[in-house]
């Protein structure tokens, strides 16, 4: 229940504890722990082996920071890093109207993420790429990676094409494994809050032998379902329907709006009455967030095993394999619906007729507004799996081949139970369903027509074969001249399988086809169809790369504000199959005036391919009418005139939202630099301060026009994108481009003819749209003070946004995104201690608040979104015992410990689990414990 009591948790447990910061190192001062002795690795960023990547800020986070995080999957471990969108939220894959079926990470959390197939954040697996997974994107998926079997992680927030090709304008996440592993250790985690359980076990064993090893990670985890009326900060807010303040008029007791086609004729909105009789009093209100799954059921699979064999002094083997299975089940709430009738001559304007209703007056209309009793459950499947041989050489005089190949291959299901629309209309119109008495319908004519499903099936499959070769060219008074050399070859696939139909298809038809439902005189209900196809789209990409290193100034010939100075410069070049090529540089330089301070800088292009999701043959284009009161305009632009385009007046009259992707989408290109500072101060032992300017100068990007932002208007009125008072031409010339309808169409408005039709067509579909401009200050603070019990530890990371700008289109201005409606500051602190065998830690994760232009909500308007701040707790307990209990550990957990919830937000939002709450998103008040052992 919403109301939930909520128990109490002390200030004092909070003084002395809390869950897992990722707790970040900075691997600028040297490259990470060496893996085995003798063997230099490659930080991500550089082709180098042995080098941080000069000029760029790698952060690097623990295993033992995974642990103590207490997340269950990498999704998790990665919300707690300001850097990225989901920080202090929840990142979970969704359908719906999101092409976002994965669990991804979005660096810079830049435009187009959420609806666009590619990614401009790379995501790697030691090293190399993996292939990509879900319906409607070719990214790879975070949680491929089981949490026991993670060694560190290396985040680079820079540009990285220059060294991986595409998807690396917001820079480069590489999950990097473990190499080897001898024992075995098994732990798993249970967690509860409101209304709310979650747990998981994890094994690991391995052995290790002279020369070589061989381990397995295996991870299983489980949580049930949240609903929208188990939190009490999800709920619709009150909007405007037909001149009546409501929640929703579609609710199972519905309501109708009687009128009539003349112009300015008043119109009354009244309940409808258990019989379908028009009622009186108040309207029939409902929360349709209510039955809305606020966070998915999941159950989920992954294990990844390592073998590493010495063949001879000189050449080693190595090969990682792993495979995941995730399955998610949801439930959109029940299906509202909205059905007009009018007279016969709007029949093209999609009014309908019907036995159902009848007027004297041969001018009358009736807006009926009811729900479907069916529930939309969605269930969303993905498995995926690969394998990555690598050979290593040693090749003398320190240079080094590396091969690594790679091939993968993930198939995504998504199901989502809906009704079927035009079927709908048509028994409707046949007297077989009767919208103002679901009762009073044809049973079986109802069932039917409900017991469709949106069916989407992705597979897709990735070879990568990449060689590299480094070493040193020669020695200059600074140290060696290192260069890396190498090539790759990429190959994708990617094979959507769909419906003649559509996205849409009877249960249980969507491979074989279905004849279609004929009532008793031969009249269609149910339009039949064929069955479903394969589409397979592919590419293939040949690289070529490079990247030299300079050291100037080293510990050989280190002078007075000269202790370190080393530039670097890599290149790529790119050849792809389908759109062309592409080449991209990058220049570093890190210069150290004293051996406290390291001041560094860096340079790059970067660029994202089009993904062969975003391709418009591989998903439908779908036309959706809908009458949606918060897709209007705001009540200050009607009337105005805005880019030279006058603004109407609504009228009651609905909208025509177009999905789906334009033809032509070509890449996204990007310059990026960044310039920062670390300083560890001699009179300050173990303290490391460290801050970034960035700045990234973002173009075409892939994305559809934000049409639920409050200024998606300012945006685009004057643009393809926003078509008031549509004609029939236009809307014919709209839905020739499209193949699936949903809900019942507006029609066109004939010049010279009252305004009975759409009021706007909103062509949302992916397209090469924006140019954003974005920049910021990272900084971070570690410190660890040894004391006489043990040690005390702080830690903060913080990103603050300076400049984030859009231009919509190449023809409109740039709009301060900073000035309202977004979030510039978030950083995440902690203080612990270690006593002994006990660890403990707080955290606190702040995400600030930001104005609203314009203001937002039912009578009182919303101006502001408040901050969002939660308080983390961690425990963790090593057993001092030798025997049966040695290397035995227990950790609590108490993610959100004072239950805050996220900020209040009073506009209704197109995603019904959205809706209520910004700035942020929790399960509340999480207590998980754990327990550890190893053998």
């Amino acid at each position: 229940m919403k109301s939930t009591a909520r128990f109490f948790v002390g200030v004092s447990l909070l003084v002395i504890s809390t869950p897992a910061l990722a707790q970040q190192e900075s691997l600028n001062s040297e490259p990470a722990e060496q893996q085995s002795s003798g063997d230099e690795i490659v930080v991500t960023g550089t082709l180098v082996r042995g080098i941080a990547p000069p000029g760029t800020n790698v952060i690097g986070v623990t295993d033992k920071a995974v642990q103590e995080s207490g997340a269950t999957s990498t999704a998790q471990l990665l919300q707690t890093i300001p850097q990225l969108g989901t920080f202090n939220g929840l990142q979970s894959p969704v359908g719906g109207f999101s092409t976002t079926t994965t669990n991804r990470p979005n660096l810079r959390n830049l435009p187009g993420f959420s609806t666009s197939g590619s990614s401009p954040t790379l995501v790697l697996v030691d090293g190399h790429r993996v292939v990509g997974a879900g319906i409607s994107v070719t990214s790879p998926d975070a949680d491929i990676v089981p949490p026991g079997a993670i060694e560190r992680i290396e985040i680079v927030p820079d540009g990285g094409s220059a060294i991986y090709g595409s998807d690396a304008v917001a820079g480069v996440i590489n999950f990097i494994t473990k190499k080897s592993y001898d024992g075995l250790e098994i732990g798993g985690h249970f967690g509860f809050a409101d209304d709310y359980f979650t747990w998981d076990v994890n094994a690991t064993a391995g052995h290790t032998w002279n020369g070589g090893s061989v381990y397995v990670a295996y991870n299983y985890a489980k949580n049930d379902a949240i609903f929208g009326r188990d939190r009490d900060y999800v709920f619709f807010p009150l909007t405007t329907v037909d001149g009546v303040a409501a929640t929703s008029l579609t609710c199972v007791r519905g309501n109708v709006t009687t009128g009539t086609v003349i112009p300015g004729s008043p119109m009354q909105t009244s309940p409808l009455n258990p019989d379908g009789t028009i009622g009186t009093g108040p309207v029939n209100q409902c929360d349709p967030s209510d039955n809305v799954t606020f966070y998915p059921k999941q159950q989920r699979h992954s294990v990844l095993a390592g073998l590493t064999q010495d063949l001879t002094d000189n050449l080693t083997f190595d090969v990682k394999a792993f495979y995941t299975n995730r399955r998610l089940e949801s439930s959109q709430g029940f299906s509202g619906n909205t059905t007009r009738f009018g007279p016969a001559f709007l029949a093209s304007f999609g009014f309908l007729q019907s036995p159902f209703f009848s007027s004297p007056n041969p001018l009358a209309t009736n807006t009926v507004y009811y729900s479907l009793p069916n529930e939309q459950r969605h269930t969303n499947t993905l498995s995926t799996w690969g394998v990555s041989p690598g050979i290593k050489a040693q090749l003398g005089g320190g240079w080094q081949l590396r091969v690594l190949t790679s091939y993968g291959e993930s198939e995504a299901d998504f199901s989502g139970l809906k009704y079927d629309t035009a079927g709908l209309d048509r028994a409707i119109s046949l007297g077989l369903i009767n919208p103002y008495n679901l009762s009073a319908s044809n049973p079986a004519v109802l069932a039917a027509v409900q017991d469709y499903e949106e069916r989407y099936m992705t597979r897709q499959r990735q070879f990568n074969a990449r060689a590299v070769i480094d070493g040193e060219l020669f020695a200059l008074p600074g140290g060696g001249v290192k260069l890396a050399l190498g090539t790759e070859y990429l190959s994708d696939a990617f094979i959507r399988r769909s419906s003649p139909s559509g996205g849409s298809s009877r249960v249980g038809t969507f491979g074989s086809g279905y004849a279609g439902l004929e009532d008793v005189n031969g009249n269609t209900i149910l339009s039949a169809y064929g069955p479903a196809t394969d589409l397979e789209l592919t590419r293939n990409v040949k690289s070529a790369f490079g990247e030299l290193v300079v050291p100037i100034f080293g510990t050989d010939n280190a002078t007075t504000l000269f202790r370190e100075l080393t530039i670097s410069a890599a290149g790529r070049y790119d050849k792809y199959s389908d759109f062309g090529d592409t080449f991209n540089p990058k220049f570093g330089v890190t210069w150290k005036p004293a051996d406290s301070v390291r001041i560094r800088g860096a340079w790059g292009k970067s660029f994202v391919a089009p993904s062969l999701a975003d391709d418009d043959r591989t998903a439908a284009t779908s036309a959706n009418f809908v009458n949606y009161p918060f897709l209007l305009p705001s009540g200050g632009l009607i009337g105005t005139v805005v880019n030279g385009s006058p603004v109407p007046a609504p009228g009651g009259r609905g909208q025509l939202v177009v999905l789906g992707s334009k033809p032509g989408i070509q890449s996204q290109k990007a310059t990026t630099w960044s310039l920062g500072v670390d300083f560890d101060p001699v009179f300050i032992p173990d303290l490391h301060l460290s801050t970034t300017w960035w700045n990234i100068d973002y173009q075409g990007v892939i994305s559809i026009p934000n049409f639920t932002n409050p200024d998606f208007y300012s945006n685009f009125i004057g643009t393809p994108a926003v078509i008031f008072n549509p004609t029939p031409d236009q809307l014919a010339d709209i839905l020739a481009q499209t193949n699936v309808l949903s809900g019942t169409s507006c029609g066109g408005n004939p010049v010279g003819q009252p305004l009975s039709g759409c009021y706007v067509i909103i062509d949302a579909r992916k397209q090469n749209l924006a140019r954003t401009k974005v920049s910021g200050l990272d900084f971070s603070v570690n410190y660890v003070k040894p004391t006489g019990f043990g040690s005390i530890d702080l830690a903060f990371n913080g990103n603050y946004e300076l400049k984030r700008d859009l231009q919509a289109t190449s023809a409109s201005a740039f709009r301060d995104q900073l000035a309202a409606n977004f979030s510039r500051f978030k950083f995440r602190a902690s203080l612990g201690a270690q006593v002994q065998g006990l660890r403990a830690q707080v955290t606190w994760n702040h995400t600030q608040g930001y104005d609203l232009d314009p203001a937002v909500g039912v009578g009182v308007p919303q101006t502001h979104v408040s901050s969002f701040n939660v308080f983390d707790v961690f425990l963790k307990y090593d057993v001092p015992s030798k025997g049966t209990f040695e290397n035995l550990s227990f950790t609590l957990n108490v993610n959100n410990a004072f239950d805050q919830d996220p900020p209040e937000y009073r506009q209704q939002m197109i995603v019904p689990q959205s809706n209520g709450y910004i700035n942020g998103s929790t399960l509340g008040r999480l207590i998980q414990f754990g327990i550890n052992k190893k053998f």
